[in-house]
């Protein structure tokens, strides 16, 4: 499996950057969720863009967006791929080709809680509980040699992109997301070691990257999706705005406005500040500017999972962490 196609919307540049100065378009919910319905492809998943190959991510945030009062005829097809992309251990993929577990399922997770398929809920869960990263196989003298690098802690558990490889933060964040919106307590032990490694990667300065606080000597810059993430990940565990790096990355968020921001950057600082009482002077101003990006069509640059994603976090929040919305967003 080629992953660089889910990578695709992270990345900066030509018609995903917005910029300050664009004319107000107020965002349409009703016509995302129409682009979302017609794009919605005969195997019942939905690819990152109209026809293409569908996929767990895109399709569990379509889920999301349709809602559970939505088209059931395309509910239940949608679900029905989610389904058939479970493994016999309870992993899910990329898509029903993919042999084994990967980060995608963290989307898949989501959509079965809102969407009340509780068995597959339940094996899933379970499944992401036990989802390993390399943290336990690293030598003493390895552990060693990454803590004067890259200066963190590689003996904290998290989650990886894929099985057994170091963990990063933004998968840690989206499974934390995912786990705790399914009912998992904050007090869970796979949960507490995702708190501690978010915390142990942020960068001094303030905010994260994908999880390297330093190269060497150099400190390297932290980024507005992986900052975000990392917030709104605590902010689902319930973690206070006076905890270590809260207050910085809320900071980093701020001050990163004034730049180019991507589209699914901005749903998911969107959905961060929701999270936490200090982000609520900003949350109107994120709104607008993400509502400026919609097209005439009702997507986001013709992307299934960021016109599902910006609609959920502009018309509810509250499906992907309950508490968002408690700054007064």
């Amino acid at each position: 499996m080629d992953y660089s196609i889910a990578f695709a919307y992270t990345k900066p540049g030509g018609q995903g950057i917005i910029g300050p100065k664009v004319p107000m378009m107020t965002p349409s919910v009703p016509r995302a969720l129409d682009f979302i319905k017609a794009n919605q492809n005969p195997d019942g998943g939905w690819g990152y863009r109209p026809g293409g190959q569908s996929l767990v991510e895109p399709t569990g945030f379509s889920l999301l967006a349709v809602g559970p009062r939505g088209d059931m005829d395309a509910l239940g097809r949608g679900l029905g791929f989610l389904k058939s992309c479970l493994k016999e251990n309870g992993a899910v993929g990329t898509s029903p080709r993919d042999p084994e577990g990967s980060w995608m399922a963290y989307a898949a997770l989501l959509a079965f809680h809102v969407h009340g398929a509780a068995a597959e809920e339940r094996r899933l869960t379970d499944w992401v509980l036990s989802f390993e990263d390399a943290s336990i196989r690293f030598t003493p003298a390895e552990r060693s040699a990454i803590a004067k690098i890259y200066r963190y802690d590689a003996s904290i558990p998290g989650w990886p992109w894929t099985p057994n490889t170091t963990a990063w933060v933004e998968p840690t964040a989206l499974f934390m997301i995912a786990l705790l919106r399914a009912g998992v307590p904050p007090s869970q032990d796979r949960i507490r070691s995702g708190i501690s490694l978010i915390l142990d990667r942020r960068v001094p300065s303030g905010g994260w990257n994908f999880g390297n606080p330093f190269s060497k000597s150099y400190e390297l810059e932290a980024t507005p999706m992986s900052t975000a993430l990392a917030l709104a990940a605590l902010g689902a565990a319930g973690a206070p705005e006076s905890r270590p790096g809260v207050g910085e990355g809320l900071r980093l968020l701020g001050r990163g406005l004034a730049g180019d921001v991507s589209t699914a950057s901005l749903a998911w600082i969107l959905l961060a500040l929701k999270c936490f009482p200090a982000g609520a002077s900003l949350v109107t101003g994120v709104s607008e500017r993400l509502g400026r990006l919609q097209a005439a069509d009702g997507s986001f640059r013709r992307n299934l999972f960021e016109t599902a994603l910006a609609a959920v976090v502009l018309e509810d929040a509250a499906v992907i962490i309950p508490t968002a919305g408690r700054s007064g967003g």
